[in-house]
């Protein structure tokens, strides 16, 4: 029934208004508000935030959403798969392994959006070893939330393998000093409406330049680098310019 009200909500709104393009405000609470808000589903507060993300073009920062452990364990696997495995690329399919992919310049072309980065892909029916096992578990307290904010069950996707055509995949992303890059995009929101990030690097001591930003209705850039902290995670409807 909560669940169902979610949806309501979220077709009333997506019926009648436009989606949102360019971010109004970027709010900052407790990832714990939130989650409390589900558990007891207390719908009040559960609706602010939905009208907030899609009617008012606004974001939220939840802090301490993850453990800042959660950092570590996935340099450890980023390392780990670096050093033992070639850069790599398969497609989504059945029994699809783990890999990493070092897209540079020529390989960033062929995507939709332009990205130079190094990015780490997990997949749920490859989680063995108990650092996979701490990514998946910390990523999953905090996206299961974000799931259930987006009017999808919790566990949505979760046991999915590539025939049942929509999976979920963890991706550690490292985007490289002095030049990674990720343009401006919106992102499509057929699978999910609410896209979270969560943070695993601080302004300030792992990089002074760049950084997540949003546009706001006079394009202008709206960073948001110095109010995240490892273990904050980012939230927002997938039209908002970023």
């Amino acid at each position: 029934m909560f669940l169902k009200k979610i949806n309501n909500l979220w077709k009333f709104l997506e019926d009648n208004y436009p989606k949102p393009k360019f971010i109004k405000k970027i709010n900052v609470i407790d990832f714990s508000k939130l989650k409390k808000a589900f558990d007891e589903e207390n719908f009040p507060f559960v609706k602010q935030v939905i009208e907030n993300l899609y009617l008012n073009n606004e974001a939220y920062i939840f802090k301490k959403a993850v453990s800042p452990k959660l950092r570590d364990i996935s340099i450890y696997l980023a390392n780990l798969y670096n050093e033992t495995q070639k850069s790599n690329f398969f497609k989504m399919l059945n029994e699809c392994p783990n890999f990493h992919r070092i897209i540079d310049h020529e390989i960033a072309m062929k995507y939709s959006i332009y990205a130079i980065k190094h990015s780490f892909y997990f997949y749920n029916w490859n989680i063995k070893s108990n650092e996979e096992k701490f990514l998946k578990d910390e990523v999953y307290s905090n996206w299961s939330y974000i799931k259930y904010l987006s009017g999808l069950k919790k566990n949505e996707y979760e046991q999915n393998i590539p025939s049942d055509l929509i999976v979920d995949r963890l991706q550690i992303v490292n985007y490289p000093s002095g030049g990674g890059e990720l343009r401006d995009h919106t992102d499509p929101i057929k699978n999910i409406r609410v896209v979270n990030g969560i943070i695993l690097s601080k302004y300030g001591e792992d990089f002074n330049q760049g950084g997540f930003y949003f546009k706001d209705e006079k394009n202008n850039k709206v960073n948001i680098e110095k109010k995240l902290d490892v273990g904050d995670s980012v939230s927002f409807y997938g039209s908002i310019v970023h």
